[in-house]
């Protein structure tokens, strides 16, 4: 597995609530792709909290991109 190369980027969303990225890039087996677009966050860390009985626990919110109440991992 090879990373990705990076050919260009530019921010196309920058304010306090959200910030993307459109990146230009090139793939392991040469393929351009101009229209790859990141979400650029803060630094986070995904918890997987187990409990004594070994059950995971998850966290249920809605998510109004996709108008779903979803079951999601820990975001901290």
């Amino acid at each position: 597995m090879r990373k990705w190369k990076i050919l260009h980027s530019k921010m196309v969303l920058d304010n306090p609530w959200c910030r993307v990225r459109q990146d230009e890039i090139e793939l392991p087996n040469g393929k351009i792709l101009d229209d790859f677009f990141v979400i650029v966050r803060p630094e986070i860390a995904l918890v997987l909290p187990i409990t004594n009985n070994q059950e995971i626990v998850f966290v249920r919110q809605y998510r109004h991109g996709v108008g779903e109440i979803l079951l999601e991992i820990v975001i901290c």
